[in-house]
């Protein structure tokens, strides 16, 4: 908060002259009196649309005034030297006035502040009382709030050392080792990608606005939650926003970042303060900040490379579980402490469970398709390299009944993954592939003619011969 302080000296003046002074000088120049105690006055510059109110405290006592100036909304720097403007400008007028008497209304006007803000001190405090009683602030620390964003930050150091990008990333196989949520590998028994998952994020910026969006739910939530109701939430949150990605990911997708579970605290705050648990006072400012944040992620969310479906996934399970814990924190249910907590867990992993087990993912498919196109790609080019020792029949029968069929096959599969639903690059190496097979199906077939007529194929082979080399090289 920027400030400036400055006393003047005002030899045979006493405190209540000198208070009575400073208030008629806030009237000349249009600033408001807002607050005073035995021997000060705050008031506060004019707001306008495009300026703050500034708040300038005059202290007193027999002799001589303090004038401080300051700026209160949460500005780093005075650029524009206010501060030294507001002082140059009151004490201008100050003695202006000085010379004469002060109103008789001035001295009445001060005492009627005194007692108005008495009243307002007593209320803030009863205020702040019955905040810190819901919300506990004051009682608690954010120690689990400390070591999530510990654990994260450690997670990346460590990522980095092992080749991960730091800035942009554009080869994610650090991730995928590590443990990001790849669809292909989750629902391959990898369920513990869901947890994990939650902990890694591509490169620098992504940790940064997630852990300083993380530290501004804890604040609140870790307090008012509890430890326990704080770490269920934050889990059992970021493994449903994992389900809910790769639910719509339905091509599959590489997801890491604590956001799904970040997103998940809000919506639990967001629930919170859709209730009367915690106090108007402080509801409707958290309220709105709460609504700026996830209004703006979702909407950025929308730019390609942002999971929003995990963000969505994470504030509505969150919204969900906020309610759950209002009913528990309000006396609405009474269970023992970790009961709620527990049975929100066990639902979450009985969920995930259900889900990994039962649904069934184009991006699954697509990668045992894949798998069985390079054995079946070896089968068939083992035997190949084989036939060449054996006799004409031998050579006949094994490119008829294996060779062949072992290409076809691929040729099929690779017609269905067509049918898949998948990202534009796999999309393009499918095709590229097709045309691959296609070759060594032609080649084939001109194999089994140069046995039947040897000598009769050499040109047709050599010509599928040199296409199936540039093929290579366009699938390398």
């Amino acid at each position: 908060m920027p400030s400036k302080k400055q006393e003047f000296s005002y030899p045979g003046k006493t405190t209540d002259h000198l208070l009575q002074l400073a208030y008629g000088a806030f009237l000349e120049l249009g600033w408001a009196p807002k607050y005073a105690g035995p021997e000060a006055l705050i008031g506060y510059t004019p707001r306008s649309w495009n300026k703050y109110d500034d708040e300038v405290l005059i202290e007193a006592k027999d002799g001589g005034i303090v004038v401080t100036s300051s700026l209160v909304h949460n500005e780093s720097f005075d650029m524009m030297g206010k501060n030294k403007k507001h002082i140059k400008d009151f004490i201008t007028v100050f003695d202006k006035i000085n010379s004469s008497q002060p109103k008789p209304e001035w001295a009445e006007e001060i005492e009627k502040l005194r007692q108005q803000t008495v009243e307002t001190v007593t209320a803030q405090v009863k205020d702040a009382e019955e905040i810190d009683k819901t919300m506990n602030l004051s009682n608690s620390n954010l120690y689990v709030t400390y070591t999530i964003i510990a654990i994260n930050v450690i997670m990346f150091i460590l990522m980095a050392i092992d080749g991960a990008e730091i800035f942009t990333v554009t080869n994610a196989q650090v991730h995928t080792n590590w443990g990001s949520n790849v669809t292909a590998l989750t629902f391959s028994g990898d369920w513990w990608r869901l947890i994990t998952s939650t902990f890694i994020h591509f490169g620098i910026i992504h940790l940064a606005m997630n852990m300083y969006a993380l530290y501004s739910a804890g604040v609140y939530l870790e307090p008012m939650l509890g430890k326990a109701r704080y770490i269920g939430a934050y889990l059992c949150t970021g493994v449903i926003a994992g389900i809910v990605s790769l639910w719509w990911h339905k091509e599959g997708v590489n997801g890491a970042g604590a956001s799904g579970a970040i997103f998940g605290l809000y919506g639990v705050f967001l629930s919170l303060l859709l209730t009367n648990l915690i106090p108007k006072q402080v509801r409707a400012a958290l309220l709105q900040s709460i609504g700026i944040f996830v209004v703006f992620n979702l909407v950025y969310g929308m730019k390609s490379g942002i999971d929003n479906a995990a963000h969505i996934g994470g504030l509505v399970s969150g919204f969900v579980i906020g309610f759950i814990f209002y009913l528990e924190l309000s006396g609405k249910i009474s269970v023992r402490k970790p009961i709620i907590t527990l049975l929100i867990a066990v639902v979450t992993i009985a969920g995930a469970g259900y889900f990994l087990t039962n649904y069934k993912s184009d991006a699954v498919r697509v990668a045992q398709l894949y798998k069985e196109f390079f054995r079946l790609q070896d089968d068939a080019l083992k035997s190949n390299q084989a036939y060449q020792t054996l006799s004409a029949a031998e050579q006949k029968d094994r490119l008829v009944n294996i060779v062949l069929p072992a290409w076809k096959k691929n040729l099929e599969n690779l017609n269905e993954m067509g049918l898949l639903k998948m990202n534009e690059g796999m999309q393009a190496e499918q095709q590229r592939l097709k045309i691959y097979v296609q070759l060594r199906i032609e080649e084939t077939g001109y194999l089994i003619k140069e046995i039947e007529a040897p000598g009769s194929q050499d040109k047709e082979l050599q010509e599928v011969g040199e296409k199936i080399t540039e093929a290579l090289k366009e699938n390398k």
